[in-house]
């Protein structure tokens, strides 16, 4: 009975390693997750750009005399540095995500698979035919071997996806949209932020124009504090949810694969 289990085993497994959805599962959640960390590289490359933009921005308002300058770039350097790292993270991420679709390629290859049926037949001779224990062994071994490598790498990336399914999408879904809400935000400071500037060059005033422009200059002063404090919630959104999808991608890419792929050369060294 015991023979006949493993045999059945050995053909199920050899019938499987063959079936093509195996190969189109595996690389369907591997596109999937490196289309994620192309759209997340884009998104931390756009928000370095906002970043840039206003880092460069500098507003001198005169109220009555008293000089006031408006430099957003000083509540932004340290979020830009924090986001030029995590870009340079998305990176690695997404060549990781691509190295691990070159690996399913290469456990879907021909010549593996008619390994592994050489060695499923060798195995299923060696115990049924020349009725040889010592043979049998040592072919259901190499056999098992070879199933293992087979099936790694859709294994792995399948275990990932379900991981992610299970405890991160939400962080990805939440941090996304809020990093995209965050670089909307201070695209719009920006824009405003140049109007001032542009109503700031006029040269030639009437001194009718320039107690109107004092007038505005004094209300621009006002509101300074409120248009800092703007730059202050977006930069704290962007640190947070930045951190946030470091982390979804990290386990992702890194401490996940890598904790499957522990267990798998495990089996390996048990097998040989």
């Amino acid at each position: 009975m015991r023979q006949i289990i493993l045999a059945g085993l050995i053909v199920v497994a050899t019938t499987l390693a063959w079936w093509p959805t195996v190969d189109a599962h595996g690389q369907a959640t591997v596109e999937d997750a490196f289309k994620r960390a192309l759209v997340t590289w884009a998104l931390a490359r756009g928000l370095n750009g906002v970043i840039s933009v206003a880092q460069g921005t500098e507003v001198a308002i005169q109220p009555a005399g008293v000089g006031v300058n408006f430099t957003p770039g000083e509540i932004l350097d340290p979020i830009n540095d924090l986001v030029e790292r995590f870009s340079w993270i998305m990176m690695l991420a997404t060549s990781s995500l691509g190295v691990q679709q070159v690996l399913l390629a290469m456990s879907s290859w021909q010549g593996l698979l008619l390994a592994l049926s050489l060695a499923a037949a060798c195995a299923l001779a060696a115990q049924w035919w020349l009725k040889n224990p010592q043979w049998a062994k040592v072919a259901t071994r190499v056999f098992f071997f070879l199933l293992l490598l087979r099936f790694m790498m859709p294994g792995i990336a399948v275990a990932n996806q379900w991981v992610y399914d299970t405890f991160l999408d939400q962080d990805y879904q939440e941090a996304s949209q809020e990093l995209a809400r965050a670089q909307d935000q201070i695209d719009e400071l920006n824009e405003a932020v140049k109007e001032d500037r542009v109503g700031d060059a006029d040269e030639e005033q009437t001194a009718l124009q320039r107690a109107k422009d004092v007038v505005r200059r004094l209300g621009d002063s006002m509101s300074i504090d409120k248009r800092m404090d703007d730059y202050r919630v977006a930069a704290e959104r962007i640190s947070e949810n930045t951190i946030r999808l470091l982390v979804v991608f990290l386990m992702q890419t890194v401490v996940f694969p890598v904790v499957f792929l522990m267990v798998v050369v495990g089996l390996l060294k048990r097998l040989i």
